[in-house]
């Protein structure tokens, strides 16, 4: 499966529908295989695609059949997952039937999960067409969970580990890791996939199993849109009781602070030193975020609300599109009422908390899973900042200055460019020695994989500044702040990768077009301190072997992959 992208479809069929599928026609398509003309639109609404064909193959043996016919045909397969997805690693905006494009759903078929269990550590085995909320419940039913998972459940599992998905945790200081548990992206759980690649001996794509120990496997962990897997086994371990706490009184400057500059002692590793789990969510012109803090806790504290569903803050999440469309609009044609907006973000979270939600308690799933599909529809940068854990605090105050800095530069101009929260997380990295099998490769393209000049560097920081897309001036923010982000975390004390998912590569007018970032910046970023053997150079020769044809490449992973 590949990015979190997914097609929007309108089960009323018009007139109108019908003749629009009579007029288009795929030739010599598989018979039997079940395709229709839908409309595509991404998580923001920034990438719109109409009349594009999607087919829903029941089984492996059609999926490959489907395949066969593209490379025969000269035709693109592009899978498609749930939306939650910024960058255009599917389609490009703008592209229809006549771009020679066909999209794949897996969600109908493809959601079997089995769970074999071990004395100390579980395997699950999936299809990547199950949603995570529906495959984090089966393994809750069975006693298992993860660490941490990306926020939205309707992410398909296929799209999670296409991108690298994450949540934010690291070990706290105490804390005795659980086997089979992980700190950094879902692909690092992976122990095999199921892939479709190219039979050069027999001139056809088909379905290949690789191991997790095996260095062709590598590619494959993260592949960012470039691969299409069927199916997964990956490790679990025990699930966990999570209390989760928000608290919104204290000050950004303590937060971001310098450690030893720090009065308070309430910086952001000081949480995650205590509870090795937290987020930042600071909305524009305030002071106070919201920080979240998880922590395990195996037994409800007489403060604690215990909750048995996930998505427990409906304040943010229940918010309809037409809402969200509304706001775009006001803040696109009265940008100067952005302070206002921000504080009432502020105000209404905090007095929303104070109500329900301040202090939960439950199964891993129910707090780890918090976004729904009527969350605001903004757009979002994203960069992971790998370093040691002991300069946390030093990205983090960088960072925040720098907002700061920008926000002000724009503000004195009458621009009001970024309307939504600066959001921030800390994972582990994708450390191989957490895989339960030997000889565990490790992912060639997660924006987390560790450096090997530099094995000091044990955590990274991601940072999200969101805005609404059709925000005045977004673009020339987001081009500087990543400016300035490449140049400050240059590989001395930090380096910079892109978050595959989000918004970067910022030209003059629009995302995903600076030249230098898509051909230098990031081949370099998966270049330096990695051996020749699992870097950008042999990652991208390898996804040629297994894809020669281009079968499974958008326009722009064309221009990514490109010599």
């Amino acid at each position: 499966m590949v990015s979190s992208n997914i097609i929007k479809q309108d089960n009323n069929h018009s007139k109108e529908d019908i003749i629009t599928k009579l007029e288009y026609h795929l030739p010599n398509f598989p018979k039997d295989i079940a395709w229709e003309n839908i409309t595509f639109r991404n998580w923001s609404g920034e990438i719109r695609a109409s009349n594009v064909p999607c087919c829903i193959p029941r089984s492996v043996e059609e999926v490959i059949s489907v395949v066969n016919w593209a490379w025969k045909e000269n035709y693109k397969i592009r899978p498609v997952g749930q939306s939650h997805n910024w960058s255009p690693l599917i389609l490009e905006s703008g592209q229809s039937f006549t771009d020679r494009i066909v999209l794949m759903d897996l969600s109908h078929h493809f959601t079997h999960v089995s769970i074999k269990h071990h004395a100390q550590f579980s395997i699950v085995t999936a299809q990547t067409g199950i949603l995570m909320e529906a495959l984090m419940t089966q393994m809750e039913e069975q006693g298992l969970g993860f660490t941490a998972t990306p926020a939205p459940g309707d992410l398909s599992l296929g799209a999670v580990l296409a991108i690298g998905g994450h949540g934010t945790a690291i070990k706290a200081l105490n804390e005795i890791p659980l086997s089979g548990h992980t700190y950094g992206s879902l692909s690092n759980t992976i122990l095999s996939l199921s892939a479709v690649v190219w039979d050069a001996e027999n001139q056809q794509y088909t379905i290949k199993r690789f191991e997790r120990s095996e260095p062709d496997c590598a590619p494959l962990l993260t592949h960012a849109g470039s691969a299409l897997i069927l199916e997964v086994q990956f490790q679990a371990g025990k699930n966990q009781r999570l209390r989760c706490q928000s608290f919104t009184d204290i000050p950004a400057a303590e937060l971001f602070a310098l450690s030893e500059s720090s009065e308070g002692n309430r910086t952001f590793s000081h949480f995650l030193d205590k509870s090795g789990r937290a987020e930042i969510i600071l909305f524009p012109f305030t002071d106070t975020p919201w920080l979240k803090v998880w922590s395990v806790t195996p037994t409800k504290p007489t403060s604690s609300i215990e909750v048995n569903t996930p998505y427990n803050y409906p304040f943010s999440d229940n918010i309809p599109s037409t809402i969200s469309d509304i706001v775009d609009n006001i803040l696109a044609n009265f940008p100067a009422i952005t302070p206002l907006i921000g504080q009432m973000q502020y105000q209404l979270t905090n007095a929303a908390l104070q109500g329900y939600g301040k202090d939960i308690w439950g199964w891993s799933k129910n707090l780890l899973l918090y976004v729904k599909p009527t969350t605001l529809h903004v757009t979002a940068n994203g960069y992971a900042i790998l370093t040691r854990r002991t300069n946390i605090q030093r990205v983090l105050n960088e960072f925040y200055t720098e907002w700061q800095k920008l926000k002000h530069q724009f503000e004195n101009r009458g621009q009001y460019p970024i309307n939504g929260p600066i959001e921030v997380r800390v994972t582990g990295l994708d450390n191989p020695a957490e895989v339960i099998y030997k000889n565990a490769v490790v992912p060639s393209l997660s924006a987390i994989r560790p450096r090997l000049d530099q094995p000091e560097w044990d955590v990274a920081v991601w940072l999200d500044v969101l805005t609404f897309p059709e925000t005045p001036h977004a673009i020339e923010f987001c081009r500087q702040f990543e400016q300035w982000l490449f140049k400050e975390f240059d590989g001395s004390y930090a380096s910079a990768r892109v978050e595959w998912s989000k918004g970067w590569a910022y030209g003059e007018e629009a995302a995903w077009e600076d030249k230098d970032i898509l051909t230098k910046i990031i081949p370099a970023s998966f270049t330096d301190g990695l051996p020749a053997d699992n870097n950008w150079a042999s990652t991208v020769s390898a996804l040629q072997e297994y894809d020669p044809h281009h079968i499974f490449r958008s326009p722009l992973l064309d221009k990514l992959f490109s010599d």
